[in-house]
């Protein structure tokens, strides 16, 4: 894509796991140390893989009943993986390649992050990766009273630095991701690395998808 072609984008948002960041298997570890404390069956960790995207309640229910836990409350499986999993957030968690120098580049853009994961562990991740500087914004799972795919905290995103619909650009690499960005009008762009797979939503296709990182570099200007 020539530089006349590129998308004009003056902010943009990133979804945090499975898009910068390689959480999978503190993550999956934490919901399985869960598990064997409700003395259940562990997960296979593509298994797990399968319910990450669309927030904690999510997480847990699903797994708890892929783990034959149906009778457990959801509501205390996710209070206890909460627990675990913030003293387990850094364990083997780290960045995709090229993500680092990625967001460094674009550095003269407003950059955020939405997410559907709690807010806090999405500011203690990126603390104890020494890359809280480069995002204006965070938006967690628990910043409003709605998740992705409602496109809530993505209009938030939008008014509060003023920028046009059409110059904001989400990346991510859920079909949730791309279902909020096509509801807020911004442009939609899914990575193929991640845990989910961008397309698996017929109804809401990206406009591009890259299979690395570093090609946003290609796309926006």
């Amino acid at each position: 894509m020539t530089a006349s072609n590129k998308c004009q984008v003056s902010l943009l948002i990133y979804d945090f796991d499975g898009t910068l960041v390689d959480t999978l298997e503190d993550i999956a570890w934490s919901v399985n140390r869960v598990l064997q404390d409700l003395q259940l069956q562990t997960l296979p960790v593509e298994t797990i893989r399968s319910f990450v995207g669309k927030g904690v309640v999510p997480l847990m229910t699903h797994s708890l009943k892929a783990a034959g836990g149906e009778g457990v409350g959801a509501e205390r499986a996710v209070d206890l993986f909460k627990s675990c999993y913030a003293g387990h957030l850094l364990d083997r968690t780290c960045f995709y390649p090229h993500c680092r120098e990625t967001v460094d580049a674009f550095s003269e853009k407003f950059q955020a992050i939405l997410s559907n994961k709690p807010e806090q562990f999405i500011e203690q991740i990126l603390t104890g990766l020494n890359f809280r500087y480069p995002f204006q914004a965070i938006v967690g799972g628990d910043t409003y009273a709605t998740r992705k795919p409602d496109p809530e905290g993505l209009l938030k995103l939008i008014e509060k630095f003023q920028v046009a619909p059409e110059n904001v650009a989400l990346v991510g690499d859920s079909a949730v991701d791309v279902e909020a960005g096509k509801r807020a009008g911004v442009l939609t762009v899914g990575v193929s690395y991640g845990f989910c797979d961008p397309y698996s939503n017929a109804d809401y296709a990206p406009d591009h998808v890259i299979d690395d990182l570093s090609k946003l570099k290609d796309l926006i200007q």
